[in-house]
């Protein structure tokens, strides 16, 4: 069981690390069209490893699930190969290769057919972040208030606990009300912003105030839930401040040969540059100072907002099994009759998201969830890929749409039925 989880963790680290440092490194060295064509072939490895997981999920066929999760880090520096071979010999639709038009049109119309529906798709990527961090926020309030009810109360004696979480929600409330002030300085430009800023604050003061007398929230959720308001609404203006661009056109300098923007290697090693080994140690010797100057040349509200999606999707994708597990009655592995009915290989599956049942045995209401969760590596991809190639001003009014959604999401879980026993941990699943 250890050794099992141990190569499971060390798979899905180097999987992780070799998506986020290159794509960075694609798009700096080689440029957009390379850029796009790695995205795709890494959304499209994991979309396909993941319907194989659904598909034979508690089957005979489950042990290729296995092996597939080991190959996954090969099979992803397999595909970075592949576009540096791609993209010193691009293919085109006369060529005499055994299948030009299916390679023709992989690297030249493919990645350009998948920068649109990024960019459709892109109200997607933001509505889904609000729902994410619903979500995030209400655990993190949850564990909070156990943290503090867990400390042994003496008559007289001070709640200390309880006070750090309540100076930790006020710093909280002070750096929100911080970024007000920054962020929507008095000008008859802003003025609308800052209206719209306004209904939504009263919004989180009023449905704040409804959670306190239901005992349905806490003071630690409703200043995250504070500042994640200001927090989008301060992207919404600086997006709306920004130049218009192109979208897919990547934010560092445009050049017809990325390659001899960098000096990490003397000018006379660029002439040596025609085969797929020497640009792989080129490639692989600029991995770090790629993403650095990716890094630097990203806006810094992009960079930020980068890192917070991403992250925020990431916990989502972790909490959700755990929800939906412990709603179900999964999570002990124990039969009606208090036998333990579950093999060996199925304990293995019954870690986290794969709980050892097919997707034919779920309750309907489960399946939209696992399907969804089953494609999260791919969904993380598309979103990377999206936000460095976001073009500006397209998301202000949809953060702004985002920030009604998820108020609107927020009084709905403040009202729901609050009755119910104490160990209705789904029901009830927040605060007493």
């Amino acid at each position: 069981m250890g050794i099992t989880a141990f190569f499971s963790f060390t798979q899905g680290m180097a999987t992780f690390t070799q998506v986020l440092l290159a794509l960075p490194m694609a798009l700096d060295l080689l440029g957009p069209p390379s850029f796009l064509l790695l995205s795709l072939l890494f959304s499209l490895h994991h979309f396909l490893y993941s319907t194989l997981r659904l598909c034979f999920k508690n089957t005979p066929l489950a042990p290729i699930i296995s092996i597939l999760s080991f190959l996954s880090p090969f099979i992803s520096a397999s595909l970075i190969l592949l576009t540096l071979y791609w993209y010193l010999t691009p293919p085109t639709a006369t060529s005499n290769s055994i299948f030009p038009p299916f390679a023709h049109y992989l690297v030249n119309v493919l990645p350009f057919a998948y920068a649109q529906i990024l960019r459709w798709v892109s109200p997607l990527f933001t509505l889904l972040e609000g729902i994410s961090t619903l979500l995030v926020v209400q655990v993190v309030g949850r564990v909070g208030k156990g943290w503090a009810d867990e400390e042994e109360k003496d008559d007289g004696g001070i709640e200390w606990r309880s006070l750090v979480g309540l100076v930790v929600a006020a710093l909280v409330y002070c750096a929100g009300l911080a970024g007000v002030i920054v962020a929507f300085p008095l000008s008859p430009e802003s003025s609308f912003p800052a209206f719209l800023l306004g209904c939504a604050l009263t919004a989180v003061v009023f449905l704040s105030l409804i959670g306190f007398t239901l005992r349905r929230t806490n003071v630690l959720e409703t200043s995250l839930v504070f500042v994640y308001v200001v927090y989008s609404a301060w992207l919404s203006g600086v997006e709306a401040a920004m130049e218009p661009r192109t979208y897919g056109t990547g934010w560092l300098p445009s050049s017809t040969s990325p390659l001899r923007q960098h000096s990490i290697l003397p000018k006379s090693n660029y002439q040596s540059i025609d085969s797929i080994t020497s640009l792989f140690s080129f490639a692989l010797h600029s991995i770090f100072p790629s993403f650095i100057s990716v890094s630097k040349n990203l806006p810094p509200h992009l960079l930020l907002s980068l890192i917070y999606r991403v992250a925020v999707l990431h916990m989502a994708a972790r909490i959700v099994p755990v929800i939906r597990k412990a709603s179900l009655g999964w999570d002990d592995g124990m039969s009606n009759d208090g036998s333990n009915d579950i093999t060996s290989s199925q304990q293995i599956q019954g870690e986290g998201f794969w709980d050892g049942r097919s997707l034919g045995q779920e309750p309907p209401n489960m399946r939209i969830t696992t399907v969804v969760l089953s494609y999260r590596r791919a969904i993380l991809i598309t979103v990377y890929t999206h936000l460095l190639l976001l073009d500006g001003g397209s998301q202000t009014w949809w953060r702004w749409i985002n920030i009604a959604l998820f108020l609107s999401v927020w009084s709905l879980e403040l009202l729901l039925d609050a009755e119910g026993e104490e160990t209705e941990s789904v029901t009830r699943w927040k605060v007493d």
